[in-house]
């Protein structure tokens, strides 16, 4: 039996995480974050689900989202963020 080795996510989407998490929370918005990386890419995409969005637009969740990304992280790491989408649990179901 063959043992994959999982990879740890590098440490600024631990960071970028942990921060989409705590600022979203700090508005009232309890949020999942799943990352991914693009595959053959060094690129990581990231899901924020947040019932909560279903009230916004989603040109306030993408400005939200993304000021809390450049606070976050620095010019360089933000470049290794290919998307981040923000959906409610509602809209990836009907996927």
């Amino acid at each position: 039996m063959s043992k994959t080795k999982v990879k740890a996510p590098p440490p600024f989407l631990v960071r970028l995480k942990t921060a989409l998490i705590r600022a979203l929370a700090a508005n009232d918005i309890s949020a999942k974050v799943r990352t991914e990386r693009v595959p053959t890419t060094k690129l990581y995409r990231v899901a924020v689900l947040a019932p909560k969005f279903k009230e916004m637009k989603h040109s306030e969740r993408q400005n939200l989202v993304w000021r809390i990304a450049e606070r976050a992280l620095s010019p360089e790491e933000l470049l290794r963020v290919s998307m981040i989408f923000t959906l409610t649990p509602d809209e990836v179901k009907e996927r």
